[in-house]
């Protein structure tokens, strides 16, 4: 097994959530669909595929690093989507989502080499996984071979590609802040996760390029802000209980109040969600699209090909 095929420790990761209890846990709120605030922070951003599955029911839908029992296909299949396929570099957890009727299809494939044909699927489908691959642009391009209209990615957007004013402004503040201390280098500009991978951020400006590089003009963006706390995956929307009350409105309000910021331009969103389409859309599918709050990026042709 070639070295880039391993995923630093995400297999690991899906032992720990079959045998660690507490892990286990949580992993049982995947496969619950509770009404609980966890699932509403995801089912705001699912739901943005919404205008696509009205369109065609019939389209067929790849999802792309979809380890958590799958939980990404069955959000499709939800919304109404007939054929899902469900992969993920390890099936050990596909395979008891399959068996408990939660997922149909699934595959083990990494995404940098997958064994589907050329367009062997109308949309690929990847939330929030983009950022845990060791060479995500390779990745991509894989999504792009295997898609037949395009890929959609759900991915923490890159504030320091396209700045805003609160972009610019804290940075700067934790710059003198370090200068104080003595520190030269801000290890926030960077992250990784437990795991061992590091987070990649994605940007339009990156994925126009990507476009562009493949002598495509069409894009399609969206945007989510988003609020977590350890323990959302128990923390019931219909609770009765106050203090649990609060800590709903809390995030709630955190998400409006970053909602307001990104509407007047002020900071970037938290989560960006792209729609790169391999040819020129349906004009019916970019309506319905713009109806729903999409943004349509018609970028320039190439005046030598």
């Amino acid at each position: 097994m070639s070295e880039y095929i391993k995923y630093d420790n995400h297999e690991n990761e899906w032992e720990k959530v079959l045998n660690d209890d507490s892990r286990k846990k949580i992993a049982e709120t995947w496969l619950n669909q509770t009404n609980s605030m966890d699932r509403w922070r995801h089912d705001r951003m699912y739901k943005l595929m919404g205008p696509l599955i009205k369109y065609n029911k019939n389209f067929s839908w790849l999802t792309v690093g979809d380890g958590r029992y799958g939980t990404d296909a069955n959000a499709l299949l939800k919304l109404g989507a007939k054929n899902v396929m469900c992969t993920d570099i390890s099936d050990k957890l596909l395979k008891i989502g399959s068996e408990r009727g939660f997922i149909n299809q699934y595959s083990a494939e990494n995404a940098e080499s997958m064994s589907f044909e050329d367009k062997n699927f109308d949309f690929v489908f990847c939330k929030e996984a983009y950022h845990h691959f060791p060479r995500p642009h390779i990745a991509l391009h894989e999504m792009l071979r295997v898609a037949k209209y395009g890929v959609i990615l759900i991915e923490p957007c890159d504030p320091k590609i396209t700045p805003r004013l609160f972009n610019r402004f804290f940075p700067f503040v934790k710059k003198i802040r370090r200068k104080i201390r003595g520190r030269d280098y801000d290890d926030s500009e960077h992250s990784f996760e437990s795991v061992g991978n590091y987070v990649f951020s994605i940007s339009e400006r990156e994925l126009e390029k990507v476009q562009l590089g493949m002598h495509r003009r069409y894009l399609a963006f969206n945007s989510v802000n988003d609020y977590y706390e350890p323990g959302f995956e128990f923390l019931s929307l219909d609770t009765n209980d106050p203090s649990e009350q609060k800590r709903i409105n809390k995030a709630k309000l955190s998400i409006k109040r970053r909602d307001r910021l990104v509407k007047y331009g002020l900071t970037s969103p938290e989560i960006l969600v792209s729609i790169l389409f391999k040819s020129s859309p349906d004009p019916l599918i970019l309506e319905i699209l713009r109806q729903t709050g999409w943004r349509i990026k018609e970028l320039p042709q190439n005046p030598y090909i």
